[in-house]
């Protein structure tokens, strides 16, 4: 068994709600330190550029790998 499961099967109801809890907010501080935000596109961009940039973005909301 793996330690994960082992500690997840230790846990009570409030434990795996806190758990549950630090995840959420683990995974939303991630998305917000690893998204592309849109003042990183520059005026100075071709149209090419700045269309592969929307393209990118697109792809990350979406949760395309």
């Amino acid at each position: 068994m793996s330690k994960f499961k082992e500690l997840v099967e230790s846990l009570d109801r409030e434990g795996l709600a806190e758990l549950r809890r630090s995840v959420t907010e683990e995974m939303g501080d991630r998305r917000r330190r690893d998204a592309i935000h849109l003042e990183q596109i520059r005026p100075g961009m071709s149209d090419e550029q700045k269309d592969a940039a929307v393209k990118e973005i697109a792809r990350v909301l979406r949760g395309d790998e």
